[in-house]
């Protein structure tokens, strides 16, 4: 028996309501037309997705798998509408841009209100993602331009190299190490350590030294990178961040190079076999422009320590 879409339209409404009886009530149908649709559905994936208790149904791990995915071609689905939409109204077209949190501050503040200053007609949409979520975006044509952290020998999208950072460590002002010329994974050893997602390529680059000179890391905790900077400014511990997450960042926390160098690079990708228009173009070119501008920034005195915070305040974790 082949999969029909009534079947997995019956499958996602008990999902999501919960049952078979409030599910026939969004498809305005019987329960029992429900029941024969999941029957058959099941019967279909060759897949036990539900446990029966009389005449309720308790999702099975099966199942929430299934539905993940089932969830994301209904979203596929919503795109398309919302697109048709944009087409149907907008004058200059559409731009769909994705952008990893670090830069996405650089995309509101600068490129889309120069962009909409320069191209009124034109229709936005503008969403802040992971590097993972953008690049499956990007290659299933869901956004013109994705901007996110890679390698400049990456494999996959087509995509221009925006710029090559390092990484930092942002520090609790006034801790020790606020004072030397660079922070490496050794001082790390008694201080609590604040990293990113084990998926990506700083937090493995970082695990990887540690590796490599027999060092432990101190209970360390995962986070977003912003959020590297907030709990290392409440002296919870070392952040372990890029450098523009640092400065965005700004005041409140003490910032300084970390050794041995780990590059970061930012990209712009863009979808395969998809030409780019003179928007995505300008678009890519100005981010280009502000990145730069933004590390063009960091000089001999830009990594000193953060002022205006006594230099008893010490890290609560190594107490130093």
């Amino acid at each position: 028996m082949r999969i029909n879409p009534r079947q997995v339209e019956a499958f996602r409404n008990v999902m999501l309501a919960g049952g078979i009886t409030a599910a026939a009530e969004l498809m305005n149908v019987t329960q029992p037309a429900v029941s024969r649709l999941i029957r058959d559905f099941e019967f279909a994936v060759k897949l036990k997705l539900f446990e029966r208790e009389g005449s309720r149904l308790s999702p099975r791990d099966e199942a929430v798998k299934l539905y993940r995915e089932v969830e994301r071609l209904y979203l596929g689905l919503d795109q398309i509408g919302r697109i048709a939409g944009d087409i149907r109204t907008a004058k200059g077209g559409v731009v769909r841009i994705g952008s990893i949190p670090t830069l996405s501050p650089l995309c509101a503040n600068e490129i889309i209100p120069a962009l909409v200053a320069d191209l009124p007609d034109v229709s936005l949409v503008f969403d802040t993602e992971s590097t993972n979520h953008i690049t499956d975006m990007i290659a299933s044509h869901q956004y013109d331009v994705g901007f996110v952290f890679g390698r400049a020998d990456h494999k996959g999208p087509s995509f221009d190299l925006l710029a090559t950072a390092r990484v930092v460590a942002a520090l609790p002002p006034g801790h020790r190490l606020a004072q030397a010329e660079a922070v490496t994974v050794k001082d790390l050893v008694g201080c609590r350590t604040i990293l990113p997602g084990r998926k990506t390529p700083l937090r493995a680059s970082v695990e990887q030294i540690a590796r490599r000179d027999g060092t432990s890391l101190s209970s360390p905790i995962e986070t977003s990178l912003w959020n590297c900077c907030v709990l290392a400014s409440k002296r919870v511990g070392i952040g372990i961040v890029d450098q523009i997450t640092a400065l965005n960042f700004g005041d409140g926390i003490a910032v300084r190079p970390f050794e041995p160098e780990i590059a970061v690079d930012y990209l712009a990708i863009t979808p395969p076999r998809a030409p780019r228009g003179h928007i995505v173009e300008s678009v890519v070119e100005r981010l280009k422009t502000a990145v730069a501008a933004r590390l063009a920034g960091i000089g001999p005195n830009a990594l000193d320590v953060v002022p205006g915070v006594p230099s008893g305040d010490i890290c609560r974790h190594c107490g130093r």
